[in-house]
């Protein structure tokens, strides 16, 4: 109980923020689980390193072209265990974008 709080007022807010804590760290869990994933899923595609791959630099600048972003949504769809669809890539053209529109679905 904290000071002039009725008994048990505390006790909630204390709870509350143990519930957001949790959440918080699911989400930033999940969030580095998908950008794991998305990154090795088109160092797999580009066969090349995963450590290479840059999260911030466009998919087009990354060496990727039409053909090779369709194919990715299969490898990202595969790797991350959501649906992927190219319109997704085209509206979040980059790993961190993709990846921060994905752990809000």
């Amino acid at each position: 109980m904290g000071p002039g709080l009725p008994d048990g007022q505390g006790v909630v807010s204390s709870d509350l923020r143990t519930v957001a804590d949790g959440v918080s760290n699911r989400s930033g869990s999940r969030r580095a689980a998908l950008l794991s994933a998305a990154t090795a899923a088109i160092a797999a595609l580009l066969n090349i390193d995963a450590t290479t791959v840059s999260t911030s630099a466009p998919f087009n600048d990354l060496g990727l072209g039409s053909l090779q972003l369709a194919r990715l949504t299969a490898h990202l769809e595969d790797a991350m265990g959501v649906e992927v669809s190219l319109t997704a890539l085209y509206d979040h053209p980059d790993i961190e974008q993709l990846v921060e529109y994905l752990a809000m679905r």
